[in-house]
Formats: C-alpha cells, structure tokens, sequence
C-alpha cells in the first residue's frame, strides 16, 4: 500500500514538473518575440509633398451683389430703382341734362327737349346736336343715348325729367286745397255763383275749368271764387288752368 502511494507521488511530481517546464518555455518565447519586436527599426518613408494653395484673386464689390439681394433687410437688395408712376386721373361725369319730354312725328326725325339744369332755359335737341358736354347719339320713346369722353351713357327719359316744378306746385297747392276744404259752405256757394264773372280767368265754355289770362302771376294752388289754380309741366312749358273744387 504504500509503494503504491509513493509512486503514484512521484507522478504527480513528475506531471508538476513538466508542467513548470512547458509555462517558463513559453514565457521565456513570448519574452523573446517582444523583445525582437521593440528592437526592430522601421524604415521611415518621406512626408509627400504638399500641393501649392491656389491664388487668390483680390476681393470686388460687385461679387457680392447676390449676398445683398438676397438680404431680405439690405437696402440696396434691389439694384434696380423703381420709379412710382402716378395714375392717371379720372375725370368727373358731369351732370346729365334735364329731359322736359320727347317729340316723336311721323317722317320727322326724334327730337328730345331737354335743358342744363332744373329750371332752365328749355330745347329741342336731335341725334348729333350737343347740349353742353353731351352729344345726343340716338332718342327714343323712351331713353336717350349720350355720348360723352367717347363713352356712351343710356338714360330713360323718366329718370331726367325735372321734377322741381311739379313738387313745388304740389307744395303751394297743398295749404290752399286745406283752406278751401276748410270754407264755409256759403262762401263755396258764392264763389260757385259769381265763378264767371271773375276777371282771372278766360272762358273756355267748360263749366268745371277756366282758362288763365297772360300775366297771370297768381301762385299754384291758390283758390278763388270756388276755382283752383293747377300748373303742370309739359314739354313745351308750363300749362296753367282753373279747375273747380269739387
């Protein structure tokens, strides 16, 4: 048993040993192999050569010009001054003439009456005449072409018909209808009963009208003797008349 033991001792001695030999021999290579590899000197190469900077070209204002128009807050983005043109003025309309009516005959060429401005002196105007501004370009029964600035204006005759002498007859008219409605009926029965022998008016053989003597300066809408005076607008002037309140 115990030769056993001290041999199987020496076998473990024996694999110890070779194992210590084998790690030195390979430390001791390794050791060597760093050792040729610090030593070793490397060939060193030459540096290549740089290539030379190209030349630079002195510096221009004008090279610079796109930075500046692309400066949205440059001044001078845009090189190009911009002169404002003022636009042409426009010139007014004048006021369209005043229509008093239209005179349509057979075989006779239209002819349309019309005056400057309310109230004023009154004409006979055909196609081609001028009345101010305006040129008469064609007439009709019911409207008027004129021509103005070479451009042409269509207006109905109703909507230049002066119509100041008529709301001032309406005016004057309207106090003296209320007086008359307002009379006794005794007074109306004189007034009825002496209608003809009055010298206002002239008599045109009508019992419910009397006609209006020259010069007659008595204001529209003025009642006498149980009569009215009426003033109307026609287009060859102011028509006057007496009719009877009724």
């Amino acid at each position: 048993m115990t030769r056993k033991l001290i041999l199987l001792d020496l076998a473990l001695a024996a694999v110890v040993c070779f194992l210590v030999f084998e790690m030195r021999r390979e430390w001791v290579e390794a050791h060597a192999r760093a050792q040729a590899f610090l030593s070793a000197k490397v060939k060193q190469a030459p540096a290549p050569r740089l290539a030379a900077l190209p030349k630079v070209s002195p510096l221009a204002a004008i090279a610079f010009a796109e930075v500046a128009q692309l400066n949205l807050f440059s001044k001078d983005r845009n090189p190009q001054v911009i002169i404002d043109v003022e636009p042409p003025k426009v010139k007014p309309v004048p006021a369209f003439p005043v229509a008093r009516g239209v005179l349509l005959w057979p075989g006779t060429p239209p002819v349309v009456v019309l005056s400057l401005r309310p109230g004023g002196a009154q004409k006979g105007y055909g196609v081609g005449e001028r009345i101010g501004d305006w040129m008469i370009v064609s007439v009709d029964s019911q409207y008027v072409v004129f021509e103005w600035d070479g451009k042409e204006f269509k207006k109905r005759i109703d909507e230049l018909m002066d119509r100041s002498v008529a709301q001032a007859a309406e005016t004057a008219q309207a106090p003296a209808a209320s007086a008359a409605s307002n009379a006794p009926p005794a007074a109306k029965a004189q007034s009825l009963s002496d209608s003809t022998k009055s010298d206002r008016w002239v008599d045109v053989n009508s019992p419910d009208m009397r006609g209006c003597k020259s010069g007659d300066d008595t204001a529209a809408g003025t009642v006498v003797e149980g009569f009215k005076k009426v003033v109307s607008v026609t287009p060859f002037g102011s028509a006057c008349r007496w009719e009877q309140v009724k």
